[in-house]
């Protein structure tokens, strides 16, 4: 993973002593690490999955559990460990905000960000905190969870949530847990409707190997499809076994 710098980073090129005092005593080396530590911390408290006063570079419990809350929201393994796919999916999580917000889309909660979404809150009547928890998402219309992505496309099909939504809920557990890379190490099947070949959810998207939306778009075209609603699919993945559907 390439490291950021500070100069890129509003909070750490004019944070005053903390970082200065940071890249004093660890090095250049080191100092790129707590960076990247910081803006990980950054997304994850302008998400509103970390406390503001845990951005300090050191990935410690506190960090370790706020990410394992993001990934389990967002289909990836909760594992607390911060690679690439869990960058990824934050920086994009953040980007959309920032684009809602007016702001650029860097996909670093930073100060600017932080300002902007609280214009936009209060714009909007909302407590003016610039904390994009899950109140703001969802006036933002954004889905801060697989699950929720999933509720927003049901309209689009006919369906309602209270009807349909256990239903695919329930369906999407038992083949994917709901995880944007789970792959079926017999079959091929990927992401979380676990399309057979994986390839088939290009027709929704050319990001469709690391997003989630567009996996979902797919997966509930293809029920809809198939078996018109995810009640009914659910129905035909039980009888059969192994589940398919």
């Amino acid at each position: 993973m390439r490291p950021i710098s500070a100069a890129r980073i509003p909070f750490l090129a004019s944070g005053g002593a903390t970082a200065a005092l940071l890249v004093t005593m660890l090095g250049a080396h080191d100092a790129n690490a707590v960076d990247q530590v910081r803006v990980e911390q950054s997304n994850l408290a302008g998400l509103g999955y970390l406390a503001a006063d845990r951005v300090d570079g050191v990935d410690g419990p506190a960090t370790r559990s706020a990410l394992r809350d993001f990934q389990g929201d967002n289909g990836l393994d909760a594992d607390g460990k911060y690679g690439a796919r869990s960058e990824l999916a934050l920086h994009r999580q953040v980007e959309a905000v920032q684009a809602r917000a007016g702001v650029s889309a860097d996909g670093v909660f930073g100060t600017g960000t932080r300002s902007a979404v609280k214009r936009w809150q209060s714009a909007h009547g909302l407590g003016a905190d610039g904390t994009a928890g899950p109140a703001t998402m969802s006036a933002m219309g954004l889905s801060r969870t697989v699950r929720i992505a999933a509720q927003r496309q049901f309209g689009a099909h006919g369906w309602t949530v209270a009807a349909q939504f256990g239903c695919l809920n329930d369906l999407w557990n038992g083949e994917s847990g709901w995880r944007v890379y789970a792959t079926n190490p017999s079959s091929g099947a990927y992401g979380i409707p676990q399309a057979l070949p994986a390839t088939k959810m290009a027709s929704a998207g050319a990001d469709w190997k690391t997003n989630p939306a567009t996996q979902i778009k797919w997966g509930l075209k293809y029920i809809d499809d198939r078996y018109g609603t995810p009640c009914n699919a659910y129905k035909a993945w039980k009888s059969r076994s192994p589940h398919w559907y």
